[in-house]
């Protein structure tokens, strides 16, 4: 009887340590995208001027008005008691300065539709002085 006594015994340690260590690995917190300014825009230039984080109204007030721009749902409106600031995502093209990307508030709409909003906060810099401003055709669209 001693051996299965050891064995049970043996089990249960295991099991009250592995446990813990497990649900700890589960429950890590989601690595949020590292901002990025992409490019080498000059100092003197607007975008050169930009610092991840600022508010959308900030970031026009330097730069001016986008030629072109669009938004949209990412799929987190949809995570019960999710409540961070990225739920959508908005970009902003400018003719021979490149594009911003920003978090975006989301509207939603009845039967689970979403439709991106107004920008936020900004998390992407591309320096292009070659940008056209025009938005990125869909692949259906670029085959033609």
């Amino acid at each position: 009887m001693k051996p299965c006594f050891t064995r049970l015994t043996a089990a249960t340690l295991f099991a009250t340590l592995a446990v813990p260590v497990a649900l700890a690995q589960e429950n890590k917190p989601a690595e949020e995208p590292v901002p990025v300014i992409v490019g080498n825009p000059p100092p003197d230039h607007p975008f050169g001027k930009l610092k991840i984080g600022m508010k959308y109204d900030e970031v026009i007030a330097i730069v001016g008005q986008p030629t072109n721009q669009t938004s949209w749902c990412n799929g987190k409106q949809h995570i019960p008691f999710y409540f961070g600031d990225d739920k959508g995502r908005a970009e902003a093209y400018f003719k021979g300065m490149g594009k911003l990307d920003f978090n975006a508030d989301v509207t939603m709409l009845p039967f689970k539709i979403c439709k991106g909003g107004s920008p936020t906060s900004l998390i992407y810099v591309e320096y292009d002085p070659e940008a056209t401003g025009e938005l990125p055709k869909a692949p259906a669209e670029a085959a033609k």
